[in-house]
C-alpha cells in the first residue's frame, strides 16, 4: 500500500482553522522587575510582546475554586488556538502572559491569562496553548 501524503490535507485543515480565530490577542513576557532600594518598591520591567494576532480561546476544562488568604477566587482553564506557524515553541514559556485585545464577547477583551502547557501534534491544523484565567 502507497504511502499518502497529507501534508495538503494538513494545509488546508490549518487554513480552516485560522479563519474561526476570530479573536486577538498579544503574549507577552514580564520584563525584570527593577528594585528602588531606598523604598524598597519594586517596579515591574518592559513586557516583551511575543506575539499579537488571530487566536480562538474556548473553555478547556471544569473551573475550580481556589482560596487566596481569605477571598475565593474561580480558576478557568481555557485553550488558546494561535495559527500552526505562528511563533517558535521555544518562544513561549510557562508563566507568559496572554491578553485578549479583540473579541466578539466584549467581556473576554482585557482580560489576563497565564499560560499553563503548551501542546504539540504532528498532525494540528492549529497551535494549541493551555492558559488559566481567575476571576
Amino acid at each position: 500500500m502507497a504511502a499518502i501524503d497529507i501534508q495538503p490535507l494538513l494545509a488546508a485543515g490549518r487554513i480552516a482553522h485560522q479563519q474561526l480565530m476570530v479573536d486577538a490577542c498579544t503574549i507577552s513576557r514580564p520584563g525584570t522587575p527593577t528594585l528602588n532600594r531606598s523604598t524598597s518598591v519594586l517596579t515591574p520591567g518592559t513586557p516583551t510582546v511575543l506575539y499579537s494576532g488571530p487566536c480562538r480561546l474556548k473553555p478547556q476544562r471544569v473551573p475550580r475554586n481556589e482560596e487566596a488568604g481569605e477571598r475565593l477566587t474561580v480558576v478557568a482553564r481555557y485553550e488558546l488556538a494561535l495559527p500552526f506557524a505562528s511563533l517558535a515553541a521555544d518562544d513561549l514559556h510557562v508563566g507568559d502572559t496572554v491578553t485578549i485585545t479583540a473579541s466578539g464577547d466584549t467581556r473576554l477583551v482585557g482580560q489576563p491569562f497565564s499560560v499553563m502547557a503548551v501542546d504539540f501534534g504532528s498532525t494540528a491544523t492549529a497551535w494549541r496553548i493551555s492558559v488559566e484565567g481567575t476571576t
